[in-house]
């Protein structure tokens, strides 16, 4: 009997231990897991301690210094220096332009609005006949007037006829071109009693096999614009003046800074009213006034007539002054983007 209360106990024990591990065993694993997040998550902090140390070195350290000149050299700086002082004492030698007001359209805006106007500035300015039109044309300024105008300091000249090919520079169209010269000019003289000596080329006109047909007629000038000048051999005793177009988008300024490199040239225009065009190669009267007045305030520029501006054309101590402010000007560009270079 004792044996058996002894078996007895042992297995209610064993029992009641069993029970107890079961109970604990969730407890134990998750305090188990918790210790082993706790040990990872201590890891990744120290991890991140360190690199952020590091980091904080790197940047704490100093960086190699770069010694970066992008200023000139002494020796470029004095070169500037001495061409713009070179420029400045030649820009105070040049003079004036001198610009005549030139009007290839002869309308009667002509003579009704801008003569009055220029008589009031104790300006004149040319007017240029082309495509054949005489005084007392339709549309065209009378005899009267034109007379008037000549009698009061104004001049003529002529331009081309659009019903020709003047930018060829075969035998034919040179031909052609001789024929209706020589039939305009006996007419515009009938005309007017006066002969021209000035013949006016527009853009992409002029090459130099018509010089000596001008010459052989009595012209002793022609203007031409500056883009055609290549075709200007400087054979030829004719006088050749620059001509500058305005327009209705022209600026006083872009003007100004195209004189700058010629001691006279020819100002043209095609002066209408308002209502009357919009092409873009013609200009307001409201337009070209102001226009005018602009550049009538500036020093850099003196408004005269025809014949004085053929005069300063031939200004040979001007034109070499002119020659030497291009080059220098030249040369101090190349200098300096050299130098920045």
């Amino acid at each position: 009997m004792k044996l058996y209360g002894k078996v007895a106990l042992c297995l209610l024990a064993a029992a009641l231990t069993g029970y107890l591990f079961l109970f604990d065993y969730p407890k134990m694993m998750n305090e188990l897991s918790g210790s082993g997040v706790q040990e990872t998550e201590s890891s990744q902090e120290a991890e991140s301690s360190l690199e952020a140390d590091d980091l904080e070195a790197n940047e704490s350290a100093p960086l190699e210094e770069i010694d970066v000149d992008t200023t000139m050299d002494d020796e470029a700086e004095d070169q500037v220096a001495a061409l713009e002082e070179e420029l400045e004492q030649l820009y105070q030698q040049r003079g004036a332009t001198s610009v005549a007001l030139c009007f290839e359209q002869t309308g009667e805006v002509v003579y009704d609005d801008i003569y009055p106007v220029l008589s009031e500035q104790g300006e004149t300015g040319t007017i240029v006949f082309t495509n054949g039109l005489l005084t007392g044309d339709n549309y065209q300024v009378r005899t009267e007037e034109f007379r008037t105008m000549m009698e009061n300091g104004w001049s003529y000249a002529i331009g081309g006829d659009d019903s020709l090919e003047l930018t060829g520079t075969d035998a034919k169209n040179t031909a052609a071109w001789q024929t209706s010269l020589e039939t305009y000019m006996k007419n515009i003289l009938t005309r007017t009693g006066v002969v021209p000596t000035v013949y006016c080329f527009r853009e992409g006109e002029y090459r130099s096999a018509y010089d000596a047909i001008l010459e052989a007629n009595g012209f002793t000038a022609i203007r031409y614009f500056a883009e055609d000048a290549n075709s200007d051999n400087g054979e030829s005793n004719l006088q050749k003046i620059v001509g500058i177009r305005l327009t209705e988008n022209t600026q006083a300024e872009t003007v100004l800074e195209t004189l700058e490199a010629y001691p006279g040239a020819a100002l043209l225009a095609r002066v209408v009213a308002a209502d009357e065009t919009d092409e873009e190669s013609w200009i307001t009267l409201e337009t070209y006034l102001s226009l005018v007045a602009e550049l009538r305030s500036s020093d850099a520029v003196t408004i005269t007539t025809l014949d004085a501006v053929i005069e300063a054309a031939t200004d040979e101590e001007q034109t070499e002054l002119l020659a030497e402010i291009q080059e220098k000007e030249d040369e101090l560009a190349e200098l300096q983007t050299q130098s920045a270079d």
